[in-house]
């Protein structure tokens, strides 16, 4: 063989192995790409399955907290359906949460749905899917009864539909699904470690380019789906502890927080001690008035605000809280005496006295503030939250105002539940009786009518004016079984004073809003009319300007304008005190506008009462209404009526309110000099 086709045969051979290893290394680079792809394929449907996991994961954990949320409401208004301690408008305003609890709970099973759905084609609703449809359908259907159903089927649902029993079942279900989310969602995150070192180890036989362009984009989805991960968890965090309106810690946050601070920790000496801290109950005064007349958006925006004020006033390591509706709480470490719980409640309500200003409206509001301080006033949270709530109720009687808890106000409270026991009692009883008050005319002095005040012949105490037991009648049932009672005495005595042939004139009964909603007061007094041959005009009634505030507001004009139509007189009692306005004036179909003892008494004393006092005068003389100044105590305050037109009075310048026996000598007295 020649040089030449040697040179050729190397040649050949060179270029057939250079071929061979080019094709070698192109089927190697084609194997290692192909794995490459099959490995990228692999990871990218791991970390589709692991968002989709961590959705799951996410909305069951929300799925739970909302079950929680639908458990509380239905439980507060089937115990509320119950008694009539709860006012409808508040059961309505939790049937209309509850609704809206149930329509997230649907909408969060739906999402979770489709969501498993992408994992399985072939998923049917589990065990727990089941047990809470039919949870909240039965929610459904308990919030469709009207009160009395719910009332009068209680024992049905009380033991089977929402007790710790029944819901125990779901609890476990949620439990179990939000554990196998958790492992999913870390077999997930396992796989996806495995298939990432397995890709790094491919991707060293491929070239550089290759790696670059593959592994970068993966792990920076990891690192996504990672901070995905910890914004779920800090959403959850905060969703649990957290007050959604204000940003402020929620009952469960504060419960956890009381339950700290109480929990004993050892000295050095080996004692268990726990520091002093106080206690503040806040509860916002009229905003109740403000949310309904204004609407939801401004009752938000003032508790949005007096979260805001509360803030700064705080030491660090204080806890402010939204315990629910109007309803906050402050935990204060290290303040271990009463004088500084009464400086720090004092400076809190003087902050949340100032005006508040939302969408151009100023709104005034107040804050009654009760507090207790821990461990002088008791030695564990249950007693501590009662003693600051005791406190509260205190304030809240005076309004505007902070207590700080003290023994005597627990005797107090122990005497008041004793004697809203023995007034529950007093109903069968017949102790209720019927003082009247003449209503004079102020020119001439001559009786014109009465007003029919209640009292309570207590067997112990004696007589009981109202302002000792009328507002533990708190239940819509006791307070219009009392006032039937007043309507039956008063019609008793009217009929012997028309059968003696006295002119006791009409006699003015406070009928209470509950009673006017319904038929109840129309009833009342129709059969009080008829069982004593009375004529409509013999009876009178008076109402209070909470009315035009009142959410049935149209059911209980109705029923005055019925009255009014039969010849009851009506009149507008406290006038200046409450929410009247000039629409509601002109609107509203009554006879007599009472101008409120508050302002009588500052005759001679405060010119501005005296200008209302006339304005008060003229409005009603311009509108065709008779007005009747209360609280007439002297000689200068019947001189000043009289010279600003009033025509009637009543007070303790002409009589104190009388027993039936007295004020009959005195409608006799005056028949004989007449």
């Amino acid at each position: 063989m020649s040089l030449g086709d040697t040179l050729k045969t190397d040649q050949f051979s060179l270029d057939r192995h250079i071929k061979t290893i080019s094709q070698y290394y192109l089927g190697t680079l084609a194997a290692v790409i192909v794995i490459v792809l099959i490995i990228y394929a692999s990871m990218q449907t791991v970390l589709e399955r692991h968002s989709v996991q961590q959705n799951i994961s996410f909305l069951t954990s929300n799925q739970f907290i909302e079950f929680q949320q639908l458990k509380g409401t239905a439980r507060a208004l089937m115990r509320g359906s119950t008694t009539d301690v709860v006012p409808v408008n508040v059961l309505d305003h939790m049937i209309d949460d509850m609704n809206q609890q149930i329509a997230k709970i649907r909408d969060t099973s739906a999402q979770l749905h489709r969501l498993r759905l992408l994992l399985d084609k072939d998923t049917k609703p589990s065990e727990l899917d089941i047990r809470l449809r039919s949870f909240v359908d039965r929610a459904e259907k308990l919030g469709k009864l009207n009160s009395a159903s719910r009332s009068k089927h209680y024992s049905f649902w009380g033991p089977i539909d929402f007790a710790a029993a029944s819901d125990g079942a779901i609890m476990r279900g949620f439990q179990l699904e939000i554990a196998q989310s958790f492992n999913k969602s870390q077999t997930s995150i396992v796989a996806a470690k495995r298939i990432s070192a397995l890709l790094i180890l491919s991707l060293l036989v491929a070239l550089c380019v290759i790696g670059a362009l593959v592994i970068l984009p993966l792990l920076k989805k990891l690192r996504i789906e990672y901070e995905k991960k910890k914004v779920f968890e800090h959403e959850l965090s905060t969703l649990v502890n957290k007050d959604s309106l204000t940003g402020l810690s929620n009952r469960r946050s504060f419960n956890h927080m009381l339950d700290t601070l109480v929990m004993p920790r050892y000295s050095n000496e080996g004692y268990p001690r726990a520091d002093a801290f106080a206690l503040l109950l806040i509860d916002l005064d009229d905003f109740k008035a403000v949310n309904d007349t204004f609407g939801h958006p401004t009752g938000d925006g003032l508790l949005i605000e007096v979260a805001q004020r509360i803030g700064p006033i705080l030491a660090a390591g204080a806890v402010a809280a939204r315990l629910g509706g109007d309803e906050f709480a402050l935990l204060v470490p290290g303040l271990a005496d009463k004088a500084a719980a009464a400086e720090l409640a004092a400076r809190i309500g003087e902050r949340l006295s100032l005006p508040f200003i939302f969408e151009g409206h100023t709104h005034r509001i107040s804050a009654s503030i009760g507090g207790a301080v821990f461990p002088d006033h008791c030695a564990n949270a249950q007693d501590l939250i009662r003693c600051a709530d005791l406190a509260l109720y205190a304030a809240k009687t005076q309004r505007n105002s902070q207590v700080i808890f003290n023994a005597a106000m627990m005797a107090d409270r122990l005497a008041e539940s004793q004697l809203r026991a023995a007034l529950f009692k007093a109903v069968e009883d017949d102790e209720f009786l019927v003082y009247y008050q003449p209503k004079i005319d102020i020119g001439t002095g001559r009786h014109l009518s009465f007003e029919a005040l209640v009292r309570w012949r207590h067997p112990q105490l004696g007589i009981l004016p109202p302002g000792r037991f009328l507002h533990l009648l708190d239940t819509a049932s006791s307070m219009t079984a009392m006032t039937e009672i007043v309507v039956n005495k008063v019609a008793r005595d009217v009929r012997v004073w028309r059968d003696a042939g006295l002119a006791c004139g009409s006699v003015a009964i406070n009928m209470p809003e509950t009673a006017l909603i319904s038929e109840a007061g129309y009833r009342m007094l129709a059969n009080a009319v008829k069982r004593h041959a009375l004529d409509w005009s013999d009876l009178a009634i008076e109402i209070t300007e909470d009315v035009f505030v009142n959410k049935y507001t149209e059911q209980i004009l109705a029923t005055v304008h019925k009255l009014r139509e039969q010849g009851v007189s009506i009149a507008l009692d406290d006038f200046g005190t409450g929410f009247a306005s000039l629409t509601n004036l002109r609107n509203f179909h009554f006879d007599d506008i009472k101008i409120d003892r508050s302002f009588v008494s500052e005759i001679g004393k405060d010119v501005k009462s005296e200008q209302i006092i006339k304005a008060m005068i003229n409005l009603a003389a311009n509108l065709g209404k008779s007005c009747i100044a209360e609280g007439v105590e002297t000689a200068e305050h019947v001189l000043f009526l009289r010279q600003a037109g009033c025509v009637i009075g009543q007070g303790y310048f002409f009589a104190q309110p009388q027993p039936f026996e007295i004020a009959t000598r005195g409608l006799e007295s005056a028949l004989a000099i007449s």
